[in-house]
């Protein structure tokens, strides 16, 4: 039997800033994931029967197994949810609204590292090369030369700033989680060659039994401190899940009942260099009937510099 490790998902609206140029020359040896103030419903591009598409709220979120959380920890959740057949909770979820998160772990920490190779068959890729980032859509694809603002990059999470919480990766693998079902496309802006299939989650899988979360918070102009400890029960894996999506199925609501709309390079426009002027371009599944976001999807994109 293997080892229990700490896997890490993330899905959502969540943006990807390497420490160097993804498509480099250089290896990236961090990357801080940040999770954009979408906490109000917003009017996206795409126009249907002459209504635009509607961006429901999305919130930034921490999920764990309650089993796993250590009694030193000085982190609880902020809620419970998904009861099993005795009706006992069995998830617990931090709001992240202001929080600078940083990964810890016992001994030396392992190396961040990532495959960035394109698969042999992008049509039929075998589980290896499933697990690449070369299915994340860049920034840069869309926006040549506008990189995320460095005020933005610079300036620490806040419950009033554009980024409410952002995670530093600089150990473990990351990996391609989900793919779309089918190919994706750019439109919006122009002509796009831009047709294959995008990655919709990705998993930080690293080898260690526990992992330590520690989170600063800044809000109203007060920074306070905290830790949420996580181990491993009964020699599982540690599952956590840090999302920035719609809320719904973790307060007990039925899903919607069709393809909600979802936004990718439409939102994290507001947060390059330079301001995008004119129709702000998104990912549509290569499909008749495909919503913004691939598939109804939201979709996690790494940025271009």
């Amino acid at each position: 039997m293997s080892e229990p490790k700490v896997r890490i998902s993330f899905a959502g609206l969540c943006f990807f800033d390497f420490n160097s140029p993804f498509r480099g020359d250089a290896e990236p040896t961090e990357a801080r994931v940040l999770l954009q103030r979408l906490t109000r419903a917003r009017a996206l591009s795409r126009v249907i029967n002459s209504q635009p598409e509607v961006l429901d709220q999305h919130f930034p979120l921490l999920e764990f197994d309650l089993e796993n959380w250590n009694p030193a920890s000085t982190r609880t959740a902020d809620f419970h949810c998904f009861p099993d057949a005795n009706g006992r909770m069995t998830k617990g979820v931090c709001l992240l609204n202001g929080e600078d998160l940083t990964l810890r772990t016992e001994g030396d920490p392992e190396p961040f590292r990532f495959s960035r190779s394109k698969p042999q068959n992008p049509t039929e890729p075998s589980d290896e090369d499933r697990g690449s980032l070369w299915w994340m859509a860049p920034v840069d694809d869309v926006f040549p030369n506008n990189s995320l603002n460095l005020r933005i990059r610079n300036t620490a999470p806040g419950s009033n700033q554009p980024i409410l919480a952002r995670v530093m990766l600089n150990q473990g693998t990351l990996k391609t989680r989900e793919l779309t079902n089918s190919p994706c496309t750019i439109v919006g802006a122009g002509p796009s060659t831009f047709n294959r299939r995008v990655a919709t989650s990705f998993d930080l899988e690293i080898s260690r039994k526990a992992v330590e979360i520690q989170m600063e918070r800044n809000r109203h102009g007060r920074t306070t401190t905290s830790k949420l400890i996580l181990n491993s029960a009964r020699g599982a894996d540690v599952q956590i899940g840090i999302r920035n999506m719609e809320i719904d199925r973790f307060i007990g609501m039925d899903p919607a009942d069709g393809p909600r709309a979802q936004a990718d390079f439409e939102v994290f426009a507001d947060l390059l260099t330079n301001a995008v002027v004119g129709p702000k371009p998104f990912l549509l599944e290569s499909r008749p009937g495909g919503s913004t976001g691939c598939c109804g999807r939201a979709n996690c994109l790494v940025s271009g510099g």
